[in-house]
Order: structure tokens, then C-alpha cells, then sequence
């Protein structure tokens, strides 16, 4: 598994992610810690905290 470094967005596959951020082709990395689930963005004060606005699994840190 994958993790865009601009978003912290877990991937399956490291090709074909469309980033929120509007980053064409992000930089992905292997080295990721943790994870969150989001279900609803605008409910989750942790995703708001982390400037999440899509539901998805994100990383907690991404190197």
C-alpha cells in the first residue's frame, strides 16, 4: 500500500490516483504510520483538523 505525500490518501496501487489537492502527479511514498477512516468529512473533527474534505482512508504521517 501507498500514500499520496501531498493529501495522505492510502492507495492500493501507486499509479492513477487523482489527488484532491489538484497536484497532477503527487509524490507517493511506501513509508507511511497509521491510518484513519473518514466516513463524513464535515461530521469528523479529526478530519477537519487534518484538512480532509473527501471520504477515504488517510495516513496519520507520511515520510
Amino acid at each position: 500500500m501507498f500514500a499520496c505525500k501531498e493529501c495522505q490518501q492510502i492507495l492500493e496501487v501507486r499509479d492513477g490516483h487523482n489527488c484532491p489537492t489538484g497536484e497532477r502527479q503527487p509524490e507517493i511514498s511506501r513509508e507511511w504510520q497509521g491510518f484513519i477512516e473518514v466516513l463524513d468529512p464535515e461530521k469528523s473533527a479529526l478530519a477537519k483538523e487534518m484538512g480532509i474534505r473527501t471520504p477515504g482512508r488517510y495516513a496519520l504521517r507520511v515520510r
